[in-house]
């Protein structure tokens, strides 16, 4: 697997043979299969024992001469369980750090391996996105503090000189990266939500794909508007008046406005936060007017490695997206983090 790329030689073993649904691949425990075996013929040779001289004979003689070693009736069992796995993988000091990431109140784990669960991506992308989730890509900072790379002068960022170049780094803090590639990534989430809210308002007869889809700056109809990336004028100033999307609901009298973010996974929880708190003197201007009756401010929120808070659900509720929308824009989340560290790794370093 490691030959093919489709195994990182530094990810936790552990994850190679849990269940998807616990955030493992999902593969068969050869080794437990053999163990398991192993202990279901030691049990039929000492019952047989009981009942047939040759059965006896041979238990009494074999003595480590086979796999079975059926003289010692004491051989405790070494099959690993699945509970034993994840202790094992969470007990890691930097492999464990994502398992900790899926134990946290606040975090929706099944959701959060729906990914791994639903299989769509390719085995070396799926191994690479696991890789970033064990935090073992050769980073600058992995290279220095953990495998102590001789002659590496610094660990600083290589494009932005101003961090410590760490994979969350990579994937959701260096500001040479946020116009671009993190932007790219942000406004594919949001093309996911938008594309579904003009199909679900008949904007749209058929879907495309996301990455193809091209939102229209403004979709208006008799009951329903909707503003993709637009300023909202108001008599009052607002700092924060540019949501990303924002949608009127005329008939209920309702407007939503929707802010995206993809963020480090510790940081999941300030992101929601902060999104509900910066709109707040938007949605009393909007409400006052556009003579609107409520103002609801949803925000979408999710960790840049697929990481999914509860909140996610539940505000995709509200918005009324189909079934498949949380898994789109998970998957959309991985495959882009997944090419922004490559091609962050493949940059040459700033002078």
């Amino acid at each position: 697997m490691t030959a093919y790329r489709k195994h990182h030689p530094k990810t936790c073993t552990q994850r190679l043979t849990l269940p998807r649904r616990e955030g493992g691949r999902g593969l068969i425990d050869v080794q437990n299969l053999h163990n398991n075996l192993i202990i279901k013929l030691r049990k039929y040779f000492h019952f047989k024992a009981e009942q047939t001289d040759i059965h006896n004979f041979v238990s009494q003689i074999d003595k480590n001469f086979t796999p079975l070693n059926l003289q010692d009736k004491n051989l405790k069992s070494n099959i690993i369980s699945k509970e034993q796995k994840i202790h094992m993988w969470t007990q890691k000091s930097l492999h464990g750090r994502h398992r900790a990431d899926l134990g946290q109140a606040h975090v929706d784990e099944e959701a959060s391996n729906m990914w791994l669960s639903r299989g769509e991506l390719f085995p070396e992308t799926e191994a690479f996105a696991i890789a970033i989730q064990d935090q073992v890509i050769a980073t600058r900072n992995y290279q220095k503090h953990i495998i102590h790379m001789p002659n590496l002068p610094t660990d600083l960022c290589r494009r932005c000189l101003s961090s410590s170049e760490t994979i969350q780094h990579i994937t959701g803090a260096c500001k040479s990266l946020a116009q671009t590639d993190y932007k790219h990534r942000h406004d594919q989430i949001a093309a996911i939500v938008h594309q579904n809210l003009a199909h679900q308002y008949k904007f749209i007869a058929n879907k495309t794909a996301y990455y193809k889809y091209q939102p229209s700056t403004v979709l208006d109809n008799k009951d329903y508007k909707i503003y993709w990336d637009r300023t909202i004028m108001t008599d009052k100033t607002i700092h924060y008046n540019r949501p990303d999307i924002t949608v009127m609901d005329k008939n209920n009298k309702t407007v939503f406005i929707i802010d995206i973010a993809a963020c480090n996974t510790h940081n999941l929880l300030n992101t929601h936060t902060e999104k509900m708190a910066k709109y707040i003197d938007l949605a009393t201007e909007i409400k006052r007017q556009w003579a609107i009756d409520t103002v609801k401010i949803v925000p979408i929120v999710i960790s840049s490695t697929g990481v999914i808070p509860k909140t996610l659900q539940s505000n995709l509720n509200t918005l009324k997206m189909p079934k498949n929308t949380l898994a789109l824009i998970q998957k959309a989340v991985i495959l882009n983090t997944c090419r922004i560290t490559r091609k962050f790794l493949n940059s040459p370093a700033s002078s």
